[in-house]
């Protein structure tokens, strides 16, 4: 439970020198993070209300009270009852607190009919986001979270060294998914980090695809994109299998897009710009020719949740900085042809890129 207490006493910290009053968090990986208590968004009005220098408050729907008791360390629990009007508890504990005209930070993430709730029980306040604390907050990750990461990325690892030694021709891309997932979870995952990305032959050139009934056939490009959680902290992989012998043209485009991700991989370091990693994978695959079919940023930060900061894109100035773990993913995608992408999870250490995932990146060709 210490880690909950660091993690809130920081986040006063950072609330002070903005020059805000109070946090107000909804159900998310942000209350996950500072209070060891989630649960799925719900219709029933579910806060953590952080002042900048008294003891966090939960507003929570009865159900909820022993629950949070045994998760939390914060145990200032204030609960109503499916007759009661949330409001109510709402405006009472603003006053208890004083912040009336208080300058307020809401979680990104909470649904519209809470804001104006608490726009209603606040009216005089001044609104922001609360990811100007928690970005900060979040994205240099501890030796505990750094473990978890690694441990989840060992498990998709292993779960792609069984899947390439089955007959996958044949397979629908959703029973390639579900075997991932099986894969995954009888080696201890939680649970997937998120849908499981199978797509075949032309569809392997849509890079956002996830999973269909299409049936894989001899000769098709096949990208697996797929992780699991430990602790809550994701794993996400991406790799590029054949079914037979790859065409000339695939065996091309494949060790392209191999030397991109090499190349941003070795351009990873503390005080290194986020847009230099894009760069270094983007220049190795516009000087091939292919420049305009890598349509995506480079990467994307990973921890609690599978996408969040920092983003390795073109335009972000941001310095890398020991901790930050994020994902390092190009492609080339040809429509109606094939797609190639090779991703790893790294965390950047005072040397460079720590990878996540271990797994080989020579082309597979399975049957």
């Amino acid at each position: 439970m210490e880690i909950y207490q660091e993690r809130m006493v920081k986040a006063q910290e950072l609330l002070a020198e903005l020059d805000f009053d109070l946090m107000v968090l909804f159900p998310s990986s942000n209350m996950l993070y500072l209070s060891g208590f989630y649960d799925e968004p719900g219709e029933r009005m579910l806060l953590l209300l952080l002042p900048r220098e008294a003891e966090p408050i939960f507003l929570v729907p009865k159900l909820y009270e022993e629950q949070i008791k045994q998760e939390s360390p914060f145990q200032d629990i204030r609960i109503w009852s499916d007759s009661d009007d949330p409001i109510n508890l709402l405006r009472r504990t603003v006053a208890d607190l004083a912040v009336k005209e208080a300058r307020v930070l809401v979680d990104d993430g909470m649904w519209v009919k809470f804001f104006l709730m608490l726009r209603e029980a606040l009216p005089k306040a001044k609104f922001s986001l609360v990811s100007r604390v928690m970005v900060p907050l979040r994205m240099q990750k501890t030796p505990h979270e750094i473990r978890c990461l690694e441990e989840a990325g060992a498990i998709a690892d292993e779960a792609f060294e069984e899947i390439i030694r089955s007959k996958i021709a044949g397979m629908t891309e959703l029973a390639l998914a579900r075997a991932l997932e099986e894969a995954m979870k009888k080696r201890g995952a939680e649970k997937i980090a998120f849908e499981i990305l199978v797509a075949s032959g032309p569809n392997s050139a849509l890079p956002h695809y996830r999973a269909g009934q299409r049936r894989i056939e001899p000769e098709d490009v096949v990208i697996l994109d797929y992780g699991c959680r430990i602790q809550e902290y994701c794993s996400d992989i991406t790799r590029t299998i054949v079914c037979k012998e790859p065409s000339k043209e695939i065996q091309a485009v494949y060790e392209i897009v191999e030397r991109a991700q090499k190349k941003a991989v070795q351009a990873i370091r503390p005080g290194v710009k986020a847009e230099e990693v894009d760069q270094a994978a983007r220049q190795e695959i516009t000087k091939a020719g292919y420049g305009e079919r890598f349509i995506h940023r480079t990467g994307h930060g990973i921890g609690l949740d599978i996408h969040e900061e920092p983003y390795i894109v073109e335009a972000n100035h941001l310095e890398l900085r020991q901790g930050m773990a994020f994902s390092v993913e190009p492609g080339i995608y040809l429509p109606g042809q094939f797609g190639i992408r090779i991703e790893d999870i790294v965390v950047v250490t005072q040397r460079g890129a720590q990878r996540m995932n271990r797994c080989t990146h020579t082309l597979q060709i399975v049957e």
